[in-house]
């Protein structure tokens, strides 16, 4: 079953008084279920690409549809309702308070919801477990590693248990050994049926991903 349906995506930006175009007619479909990697060189447009599937960026022309919903044909308040419902965001910048443990901080996606604090809790608890981080909980993150702080990102994305996780360079910032087992977790949560789009620019991520996505000069390479 198709969940992304993008036709004809364009999106151009103005510099400075140019026009300067990061998209040009993108057409693609994503199944329910897949793990696909976007890559390409830097300034491709696979980050911008990544943002109006986010339903964070209108693109100037075409249309693109999560689970049939026209997302630019929403309002902006419920585009966000729309993002706080389908969407897990793992920032390239992690994005993380400085000052608030682990689970305070996969707790922040819940702030809106109308659930009581407690069952808010055990769902963070619960995301931490599925990261295998619920013994961490209660530590900074200067207290933990750059692949622990990752996999708290990773958690905070998750515990609302949207259908769709998008992530930014998720392995951008780690090393070659821990960058390996954060792509084995994103198989993990593929596995028990998450949809994942990621970005990355690293070819030995692909080898964890059913499909690549490749971009060029703003269009998807043959």
């Amino acid at each position: 079953m198709t969940l992304i349906d993008i036709r004809g995506v364009s999106k151009t930006y103005n510099s400075n008084g140019s026009a300067v175009q990061a998209l040009r007619g993108i057409d693609l479909s994503i199944d329910e279920g897949e793990l696909v990697a976007m890559m390409g060189p830097s300034g491709s447009g696979k980050s911008t690409l990544l943002s109006i599937l986010g339903a964070m960026n209108p693109p100037t022309t075409g249309t693109v549809l999560v689970d049939g919903i026209d997302l630019y044909g929403l309002s902006v308040e419920k585009r966000a309702d729309f993002r706080h419902e389908y969407i897990g965001f793992v920032f390239q910048q992690l994005q993380l308070i400085p000052y608030l443990t682990a689970v305070e901080n996969v707790l922040l996606p819940l702030a809106i919801s109308k659930r009581p604090h407690r069952e808010q809790e055990a769902m963070a608890f619960r995301a931490l477990g599925r990261v295998g981080l619920e013994d961490k909980a209660r530590r900074l993150p200067n207290q933990l590693s750059g692949g622990e702080q990752e996999r708290v990102a990773v958690a905070r994305a998750i515990v609302n248990e949207p259908p769709l996780i998008l992530a930014d360079e998720p392995t951008g910032s780690l090393d070659t050994q821990t960058g390996e087992e954060v792509m084995r977790l994103f198989q993990s949560l593929n596995e028990d049926g998450l949809t994942i789009v990621l970005v990355t620019h690293n070819p030995e991520n692909t080898r964890f991903v059913g499909r690549t996505i490749r971009i060029r000069d703003g269009r998807i390479a043959p």
